[in-house]
């Protein structure tokens, strides 16, 4: 079909509140052949679809679900096990239990590193967007195109912020998108995070991130997402190493408290740098019981977590080099925090 058919084809859908079928049209063209202005497409509708959503009820259940503590001999510790290991009662029972789990292999070595030289292209993108005060000579393309909506506009005005502290919104970049998304289908994980939530997932524009992080100057503060997010809403964060970081290596990964908690902890005392963060002094003071912990990530290794758990980006003058890494939340979409501006999966 041409770009004006499929335009047509899919707007009549949308009108009519079928986004998964617009979507899938797109998806059918891209693969016969591929043309940027196709993921900008799909960007669009995924937003536009969560604002039209039906009203959902109440979901009751468990997040994470009730299920047995599958590693009842960590202590301590973070457990782990390999992709082809991970389950919904591993997952849940991990989560429920420990607070994290780290599975091996999420990603092979060459989609890794696909993902990082497409990531550092997103970046350089992101300059030429930067560049220039004339709106009109703004570099836009399937790499790095930000949002021109009059309800998301304001976003586009942190662009240059978070570029500094090597961040970019991935749904600025239409293209990875577009290819997470369907890397995260082939891996089952819908499916998977469906069952989680006892409802369908959705992603959100503001915590759904592509990194490329130079080492910290000093330590950072710890955090729990819920602190701003909402304690009451059910989520999963997945945490993705694009290369080996972490403890033994020159590269910043995360540092966790291997514990499950059940409350948002005391923000913005013993001097803490934000209201919502919690200092160094009261992780040391308060888990004494449960010391953090600092794991090696391997090149394609993923972290799943969710908004109650307490971590922090590592901090180590052995850190030299820059670290890839994508964090995607993932939210039960009856709850998912509006604030974050979630978005249609």
């Amino acid at each position: 079909m041409e770009r004006e058919q499929i335009i047509k084809k899919i707007n009549a859908l949308a009108r009519q509140n079928n986004w998964s079928e617009a979507i899938d049209i797109l998806k059918v063209e891209k693969n016969k052949k591929y043309r940027p202005w196709m993921d900008n497409q799909i960007r669009r509708l995924r937003i536009q679809a969560f604002d039209h959503l039906p009203a959902l009820p109440t979901n009751n259940n468990p997040c994470p679900p009730n299920a047995e503590n599958p590693f009842p001999d960590i202590v301590n510790e973070l457990p782990e096990l390999d992709i082809a290991d991970l389950d919904i009662a591993k997952l849940s029972g991990a989560i429920k239990h420990h607070g994290a789990i780290i599975v091996r292999n999420f990603l092979n070595s060459d989609i890794a590193d696909q993902l990082t030289q497409e990531i550092d292209t997103v970046m350089e993108t992101s300059k030429k967007f930067l560049g220039t005060e004339d709106p009109k000579e703004r570099v836009r393309n399937q790499w790095f195109s930000p949002l021109d909506t009059e309800k998301l506009r304001h976003l586009n005005k942190g662009v240059g912020m978070m570029r500094q502290s090597g961040a970019v919104y991935a749904m600025y970049s239409p293209k990875v998108a577009s290819s997470l998304i369907s890397m995260f289908e082939k891996n089952n994980l819908k499916p998977l995070l469906k069952e989680y939530f006892k409802e369908n997932p959705c992603l959100s524009i503001k915590k759904w991130v592509l990194r490329k992080m130079t080492p910290l100057k000093s330590p950072a503060d710890w955090h729990q997402d819920g602190a701003f997010m909402g304690k009451e809403i059910k989520s999963l964060n997945l945490w993705i190493a694009l290369c080996d970081c972490g403890k033994g290596t020159n590269r910043p990964g995360m540092d966790l408290v291997p514990k499950r908690l059940h409350d948002i902890v005391p923000t913005g005392t013993d001097g803490a740098y934000f209201e919502w963060s919690v200092s160094q002094n009261y992780v040391k003071k308060n888990f004494q019981d449960t010391p953090p912990v600092r794991p090696f990530f391997g090149k394609g290794d993923a972290l799943f977590f969710d908004h109650l758990n307490l971590h922090c980006t590592t901090y180590s003058e052995e850190y030299t080099e820059q670290r890839h890494a994508i964090e995607t939340w993932f939210f039960a979409e009856s709850s998912a925090p509006k604030n974050q501006i979630p978005i249609y999966w």
